[in-house]
């Protein structure tokens, strides 16, 4: 009789959603669009071709804009208008001949872009706390035609084949702002208790539920605490999350809601042992210890017991000893890589092939300081790659050259 197979190798499901095993692509920005009018580039068609070919259960897209407000850098995918549909339905359509499954993650920015003068707009006049800039405050008529700007980007979504979505709701973007107690002071029916702060989220999931049927999986991205003072508790979050099962979500992926830094949800040299960071020639991590992995576990422990749902678990998450362990103990029920992806698009075959271990992936962040200037890949393969990341970050992509 043949040996079962890893947990993380396992069938799992997602709603009505079977899935071949545990292993997700976590949402990651291509910046392969238009800037203009954010329809994606054949490499965006091209790269989720490859991620699907490399076996993963599930493919979250990088997080698209719901409208042009909500774009958070430069090359960014859209959901925005009916012109994005026919691109991303070449994706799906790349995805599901390899035998893949994809969602669509959607979202707004809220204050937290990276794009020089850009207008941003959030809950209340609160500077965000990364990039201390103050943002526009929304209208209540605003915040309506945000709510239908979701569901349609929803509806567009669908028509373009995605076999789900994924709301983007953590990391100090719009919906994570209205959320905190931190960004969002009003005092109308958007803010002013925790009730309140949880409607724009309960308003989207109605939208996109409301546009992708009964049936059609929705999941969703949320901020179980703020790691700012005075911002959002695990309790507020935790109570927002059985409402948000009970108006239909699917399952969650646990992070922070309001951060200080990237550098908080984005840690580096994860499980990096000696040997694998001179191998990367990563020197910095021989001064430093590595970093902590499945950094999120007690997020998404508390989630999974507020709400019975599957958990998607992202952050640190890089050996197959410490995803076995998470699937063993309930904790979590998929495993969601992103920068390993990046350096290993075909991982999943082989952990199927009966590798174990670690990941190749040195957690060193250089693929992300590209964000908005370079398509996405891995700039540490070869010191080739290593040489012409410093040349395009430090003197190519600068200000003024």
């Amino acid at each position: 009789m043949s040996e079962q197979k890893p947990l993380y190798l396992q069938p799992g499901s997602i709603g009505r959603l079977e899935l071949p095993n545990r292993l997700v692509r976590g949402a990651t920005s291509e910046t392969m669009a238009d800037d203009e009018t954010g329809e994606v580039f054949d490499s965006f068609v091209d790269l989720y071709r490859s991620l699907a070919a490399g076996g993963a259960g599930l493919l979250l897209s990088g997080h698209m804009y719901v409208e042009v407000r909500g774009k958070a850098s430069a090359m960014q995918t859209g959901i925005h208008h009916d012109g994005c549909v026919a691109g991303l339905r070449r994706a799906t359509e790349a995805v599901h001949a390899e035998g893949g499954r994809i969602f669509a993650e959607i979202g707004h920015c809220g204050s937290q872009a990276m794009l020089p003068g850009a207008r941003t707009v959030a809950p209340s006049t609160v500077a965000n706390p990364m990039y201390a800039v103050e943002p526009e405050e929304l209208s209540a008529d605003a915040v309506e035609d945000l709510v239908a700007a979701f569901g349609a980007a929803a509806r567009r979504a669908v028509e373009a084949g995605f076999d789900g979505i994924h709301i983007h709701g953590g990391n100090g973007y719009l919906i994570s702002a209205f959320a905190s107690p931190y960004s969002n002071t009003r005092s109308d029916d958007w803010g002013g208790d925790a009730h309140r702060r949880g409607r724009f989220f309960r308003e989207v999931v109605k939208a996109v539920r409301a546009e992708a049927g009964e049936g059609f999986p929705v999941t969703a991205r949320i901020g179980v605490e703020d790691s700012v003072p005075d911002g959002l508790r695990r309790g507020e979050s935790l109570e927002r999350s059985r409402e948000l099962a009970d108006l239909g979500v699917d399952g969650f992926e646990t992070t922070f809601g309001i951060m200080r830094s990237y550098l908080q949800n984005i840690r580096r040299f994860v499980a990096v042992g000696g040997a694998q960071a001179v191998r990367n020639l990563v020197f910095q991590r021989l001064v430093q210890p590595p970093g902590e992995e499945a950094y999120y576990r007690e997020f998404g422990r508390a989630v999974k017991q507020a709400t019975g749902l599957p958990v998607l678990l992202v952050g640190g998450v890089r050996t197959t000893h410490t995803m076995t362990d998470l699937i063993r103990s309930g904790d979590a029920d998929f495993m969601v890589l992103c920068r390993p992806f990046i350096r290993e698009p075909d991982l999943p075959l082989k952990l199927a092939a009966g590798r174990e271990g670690g990941v190749e992936c040195v957690s060193c962040n250089m693929c992300l300081v590209h964000d908005g200037y370079d398509p996405l890949r891995c700039w540490r393969k070869s010191p080739v790659a290593v040489g012409s990341h410093l040349w395009r970050h430090y003197v190519r992509n600068r200000p003024g050259h």
